[in-house]
C-alpha cells in the first residue's frame, strides 16, 4: 500500500488558493465596501452577513479535503454540514436579536 501524495498535493493547492482569495475578499469586503441600510436592515448588518457567507464557504472548502469529506458517504457530508449550517444561521440569528434589542 503506498501513499500516492502527488494526487492530494493540487487539491490542497487550490484549497489554499481559494482560502486566501477568499481571505483577501474578507479583508476588501470589511475596509471598503460598506452597505447603507435596506429598510429596517442596518448597513452593518448586511457586512456582518456578507463576512459570515465568506466564513462558511472557507469553512466548507476546509471540511471537505482537509477533513476528507470528499471521499466519503454522502450522508456522512450531509450530516456533518447540516450542524455546521445550523450554527451559522444561529449565530447571524442572535446576532441580529441581539442588535435589534437594543436598538428598541
Amino acid at each position: 500500500m503506498s501513499n500516492d501524495h502527488g494526487k492530494v498535493l493540487p487539491s490542497y493547492m487550490k484549497v489554499f488558493a481559494t482560502l486566501c482569495t477568499l481571505t483577501l475578499l474578507t479583508v476588501g469586503a470589511a475596509e471598503f465596501i460598506h452597505f447603507g441600510d435596506l429598510g429596517p436592515i442596518p448597513g452593518y448588518s448586511i457586512n456582518i452577513f456578507v463576512g459570515i457567507v465568506i466564513a462558511v464557504v472557507k469553512v466548507i472548502c476546509v471540511m471537505y479535503i482537509f477533513m476528507h469529506l470528499k471521499f466519503d458517504h454522502p450522508m456522512l457530508r450531509f450530516f456533518v454540514y447540516v450542524p455546521v449550517f445550523l450554527f451559522f444561521v444561529m449565530s447571524f440569528a442572535l446576532n441580529f436579536l441581539e442588535k435589534w434589542t437594543y436598538t428598541r
